[in-house]
């Protein structure tokens, strides 16, 4: 039985090498040699230092030669980034209330960089000292933590966009709506296309589904996306592409946990 500093190192050192690009199979035996070891220096009245020198980083630089890395992690990187791009944009363009200021662009950039550092570390700490990967499960604490942080999070995109919104800064220029649209729509079709030809399902669905409460609601509304009808009608058909969401994933992972018992 291990000890809770060996399981939160294991946990750690998990996350390490999913983030440098390690692929599974390594990860699996690598961690599960590790564990081993750990066993055997606790039964022998050592502790987690003695191993492994305390430190994950510390402990990864010295065997990472030894594991393959995930071909074209950078890539994937990339263009992971460029679609969180486009599906924060594509919205708002078809919408055709896209602001062009350096407010805006600079919100957006931030969302991009700093967002998926902001995650990935909050959803780390709470995985490392509130979870195990072996039971599946978190700790209520854990729990209760993601739902602080996820709120925090979205208030302070809500409080930044006001922010924004109040403050522009610097305004490049004032394109129309028709213009606003048209991007939108160029660029949702190279999220979507693209996302197919990679046979990425998932991702064209997600797309499209963020994007479609707009196309529908400039297609049945009356007025710009200030009106009431606009708001309406993009509100439901978020909602209803939200609800197929959460069943799709629901369902796709009961499928999956009774495929793997």
């Amino acid at each position: 039985m291990l000890s809770k500093e060996a399981e939160k190192f294991l946990t750690e050192f998990r996350l390490e090498m999913m983030a440098h690009g390690k692929q599974d199979e390594a990860i699996d035996d690598m961690e599960a040699e590790l564990e081993d070891h750990l066993i055997q220096a606790e039964q022998d009245g050592k502790s987690v230092k003695d191993v492994t020198g305390g430190s994950v980083k510390e402990y990864i630089k010295n065997i990472s030669g030894e594991m393959p890395v995930v071909n074209n992690i950078k890539r994937y990187i990339t263009l992971f980034i460029v679609y969180l791009a486009g599906i924060l944009t594509v919205p708002s363009l078809i919408s055709g209330d896209f602001d062009w200021t350096l407010s805006n662009i600079l919100y957006y950039a931030a969302i991009i960089i700093l967002g998926p550092l902001l995650i990935y570390y909050g959803f780390k700490y709470v995985l490392v000292n509130f979870a195990s990967f072996k039971s599946e499960k978190i700790e209520l604490k854990g729990t209760i933590l993601i739902f602080v942080f996820s709120f925090l999070y979205m208030g302070l995109l809500v409080g930044s966009l006001l922010l924004v919104r109040n403050y522009p800064l610097v305004t490049f220029f004032d394109p129309s709506s028709s213009f606003n649209i048209t991007i939108g729509f160029i660029l949702l079709a190279v999220l979507v296309i693209g996302s197919l030809i990679m046979r990425q399902w998932f991702y064209a669905f997600l797309a499209f589904g963020l994007a479609a409460p707009e196309i529908i609601a400039q297609i049945f509304a009356d007025g710009g996306p200030q009106s009431e009808n606009y708001i309406i009608i993009s509100s439901i058909v978020l909602l209803v592409f939200a609800t197929l969401l959460f069943v799709g994933m629901y369902l796709k992972n009961r499928k999956d946990a009774q495929k793997n018992n």
